[in-house]
């Protein structure tokens, strides 16, 4: 009796083997599955592909252009959403659009910053286009404050080409011309008001756009315009009239 115990108990423990050694060789082998994957991972994110390396070099070009616009009172570069912020001194007041002689100057000051990054950078053909954007608030109607935040946004870009008094900076004739190859205009009436207060909204500010990976920036960027040297084909900004 005690053998056919013995038989028994020996029976069931090489019944038992082939499910102890699938269960290892499983375990085995989810652990070379969870080693792949780390590896993979790794690879990853020491070794970025092509794209992620497009958007490093964009990051790094706007962040250039934060770094060299530190300098100058109530400007700040958001590399999140790619926008320059003139603070309080790009407010308009109340359906006008006219600038500042100080808001003007500040913008001298800021717009050679940009040009100068755009111009040098080793990644400068990145930057697709400058647009300056005008906004209105919700006093009044839609289509007028269309009308008022283009004229705004248009305001800021005559600005750039008038001259200056005595002792201000003045755009050279190359910055004027980045200008003109670079920088857009555009009107969004009230349809950014949000939460703004009246005073908030109704502003100006420049956003910058940079080419995408799989953009072809050689073939898309601005036809450039009349030779170098030739003042007159800037042309003059219309009247000062609303309407």
């Amino acid at each position: 009796m005690f053998s056919r115990t013995i038989a028994r108990r020996r029976a069931k423990e090489e019944g038992e083997k082939p499910f102890w050694i699938s269960y290892a060789d499983l375990m085995t082998a989810m652990m070379m599955l969870f080693f792949i994957v780390m590896a993979v991972s790794l690879i990853v994110i020491t070794n970025p592909g092509p794209e992620q390396e497009h958007e490093k070099r964009v990051r790094n070009l706007c962040e250039e252009i934060k770094r060299v616009a530190e300098g100058v009172k109530d400007v700040t570069v958001d590399c999140l959403t790619n926008r320059i912020n003139f603070g309080p001194q790009a407010f308009f007041a109340t359906g006008r659009f006219e600038l500042s002689s100080d808001t003007k100057l500040k913008l001298r000051e800021v717009v050679p910053l940009i040009i100068s990054v755009a111009s040098k950078n080793s990644d400068s053909h990145l930057l697709r286009r400058v647009v300056i954007e005008g906004y209105a608030s919700r006093s009044g109607s839609y289509l007028l404050n269309l009308q008022l935040s283009m004229r705004r946004a248009e305001e800021v870009l005559c600005s750039l080409f008038e001259g200056s008094r005595p002792n201000e900076r003045a755009l050279t004739l190359k910055e004027k011309q980045v200008v003109r190859d670079l920088f857009l205009v555009g009107g969004y009436s009230f349809n950014d008001a949000g939460n703004k207060t009246d005073q908030e909204a109704q502003r100006v500010e420049f956003r910058l756009e940079f080419h995408g990976y799989r953009d072809d920036a050689a073939s898309e960027r601005p036809a450039t315009g009349p030779a170098d040297g030739d003042l007159e084909s800037f042309g003059t900004c219309r009247p000062r009239v609303l309407g």
